[in-house]
């Protein structure tokens, strides 16, 4: 195979996308791009796929603010894209909403889990998203307006509810505040759509909520030893595995029922 060409890379890697999709983890958008055939895109410096003529680009940043700082900082810079979609997983924090439903958001917030300080994040450039919410319902996936708390690691509920119960329709997830904060800074529209992994009566496994926080990577030997406690460790693996295949499915569909209406914005 003969190796791409620095100059054709450079070109590649700066033409410019009107939609810009950003998720943390590669399971969070396989199928959809299974279903839409989408091509690698190089050049990037991350896992990027484009498709439509190079007109949308989805990328995989990596878990966590950092990792959704430097990518965004990059794409939106090289891409400069008319909309940014946070897409991915997120735990919910009140009842009603369960695995696999789509929330869209409708506000932003950072969490500080060791001062347990709650404070407003960015507003982006407005968008009118009622009429995506509605698209959603109408086609049959559940769905609601939700207030997105970006949290700097994977909070144990339990102790950590409480804070932000007072918001309207919690949930948590590690990188859209950090997103919404980019959109803000260049007033580009921002779109965050996460689907549910975990209801409000659900934790996430211990030893992950652990390896996230440390930023290392969770490996067979890893969850063995946390499986040896205790056996019955077994279900909580499988039912998250279960429900991350859902969400995948879910937001996969809320893309294919909302792309008409966002490739015409």
């Amino acid at each position: 195979m003969i190796p791409a060409s620095p100059v054709r890379e450079v070109k590649a890697a700066s033409r410019t996308c009107k939609i810009l999709i950003m998720a943390a983890l590669p399971q969070e958008v396989r199928p959809f791009l299974r279903r839409i055939k989408a091509r690698r895109r190089p050049g990037l410096g991350l896992a990027a796929w484009e498709w439509e003529a190079g007109a949308a680009l989805v990328a995989v940043s990596g878990m966590g603010a950092a990792a959704a700082r430097r990518a965004g900082t990059t794409l939106l810079s090289r891409c400069r894209p008319k909309l940014l979609i946070s897409l991915g997983f997120a735990g919910a924090l009140a009842p009603g909403l369960a695995a696999g439903d789509v929330v869209v958001g409708g506000g932003f917030w950072h969490y500080d889990p060791d001062t347990r300080e709650l404070r407003p994040g960015s507003s982006p450039a407005p968008g009118s998203w009622t009429h995506l919410q509605h698209a959603l319902g109408h086609a049959g996936l559940n769905t609601a307006s939700a207030s997105l708390v970006t949290t700097s690691r994977i909070i144990c509920k339990a102790k950590h509810g409480a804070a932000l119960g007072g918001l309207p329709q919690p949930v948590v997830d590690l990188e859209t505040g950090v997103l919404a904060e980019l959109a803000a800074a260049q007033d580009v529209p921002f779109l965050s759509l996460r689907a549910i992994t975990d209801a409000a009566a659900d934790e996430i496994p211990e030893f992950l909520r652990h390896a996230a926080g440390r930023h290392v990577s969770v490996n067979i030997r890893t969850a063995l030893a946390w499986l040896a406690q205790d056996v019955t460790r077994v279900q909580d693996l499988v039912r998250l595995w279960q429900h991350s295949r859902r969400a995948a499915r879910s937001l996969s569909d809320a893309l294919m029922i909302l792309w008409p209406h966002l490739s015409a914005r």
